[in-house]
Formats: structure tokens, sequence, C-alpha cells
């Protein structure tokens, strides 16, 4: 029986291993919905700008779409470098 634990712990790493990874959005702000709301409140009140806030979320739509976000890291001179990995 301790055989067959094993074997699902494994499948069950496995699945999760090959789970897509959850953008940097979602991890900070739950969904990429929430974040669209949180940015469209702040075009609202102003605190960003109504013609270059709506491109930047467009652009930052296809990154996550296009779930590019892990092709790009953050280099020890403080840069972002693409596909560092």
């Amino acid at each position: 029986m301790a055989t067959v634990r094993a074997l699902l712990s494994r499948v069950a790493k496995l699945e999760h291993s090959r789970a897509a990874p959850r953008s940097p959005i979602e991890q900070a702000y739950g969904s990429l919905e929430a974040y669209e709301d949180e940015v469209n409140a702040g075009i609202d009140t102003g605190r960003y700008n109504s013609r270059d806030m709506p491109l930047v979320l467009s652009a930052i739509r296809k990154w996550h779409r296009d779930q590019v976000w892990g092709n790009w890291q953050y280099q020890r001179n403080g840069a972002w470098e693409h596909g560092a990995r």
C-alpha cells in the first residue's frame, strides 16, 4: 500500500509542476480583471493618464494572454533581460 501512496504522491507532484505558472499580476491582485478594475478606477480619479494608461493596460493584457512574464528576468545590475533563463 505504501508503494501506491508513493506513486500517487509523485503523480500529484508532476501534475503540480505542469500547472501554468501564475503571472505577477495574478499573484499581486488575484486576477487580471481585478488589476484592470483598479487601473480603471485610477484613470477615473486622475491618478493615471487617461490617454497613456489604456495603452499600457492593453500591452499588459497581451503580455498576460501570451504568458511571456517567465521570459523576462531581473538581473543583478537592475535591468530586466529577455530570455535570461
